[in-house]
């Protein structure tokens, strides 16, 4: 069973998947010099970077100047407004190498966590519960934080995509609910997938 969720079942996923273009746009006048590296880092191997547009809470060690940042991405800007649902949105970088080791999110199962290809190469790659799956440059993808997951490049370039945190509608909540009921527990702690995606 994927443990992926249906893109269907969320109206946001279609919302990125039409602005590709400019995400891709904005994206690529952003140098990884103007990334910040993540505070947590036991979190993950390697380098890990991310461009905050918007971000509600976050460690008090990150240091990010989100006017400056959202100055540099109108069309993001204008897009988020567009979509009240949305409370946090950003790019994340992984160098090659890098693995964000298992791990579950702390949060309430109301929101949840989307992502949209925007560079990916071979080998880039994450898992949720015991299924392995690669991002697609263009395409939105979204699971539930609270299982077990894992991301790796183990490309020979950068893998960028947008991260974008969502409140669930109440026939989206529905959806997801009912789906984590046929979960398997194991995949509900840190570190209990059954492979690794290394």
């Amino acid at each position: 069973m994927s443990l992926v969720f249906d893109k269907s079942r969320f109206p946001i996923l279609t919302a990125m998947e039409e602005a590709y273009p400019m995400m891709r746009r904005e994206m690529e006048a952003i140098a990884k010099e103007d990334y910040v590296v993540w505070p947590d880092t036991g979190a993950y191997l390697g380098d890990w970077r991310l461009f905050l547009i918007v971000l509600n809470s976050y460690p008090r060690s990150l240091e990010v100047d989100f006017e400056a940042n959202q100055r540099r991405c109108p069309g993001m800007m204008e897009w988020y407004h567009e979509h009240p649902n949305v409370f946090a949105i950003g790019f994340s970088w992984m160098e090659p190498n890098c693995h964000i080791t298992p791990h579950v999110d702390l949060k309430p199962d109301t929101q949840l966590r989307a992502h949209l290809g925007l560079q990916i190469p071979s080998g880039a790659r994450f898992r949720v519960g015991e299924g392995i799956h690669e991002w697609r440059e263009g395409e939105a993808v979204v699971f539930e934080g609270l299982i077990d997951h894992e991301a790796v490049n183990g490309g020979s370039e950068p893998r960028i995509i947008v991260m974008l945190d969502f409140k669930l509608s109440r026939d989206e909540l529905e959806y997801s609910r009912e789906f984590m009921k046929n979960v398997d527990p194991r995949f509900l702690e840190s570190g209990g997938g059954a492979m690794s995606v290394r």
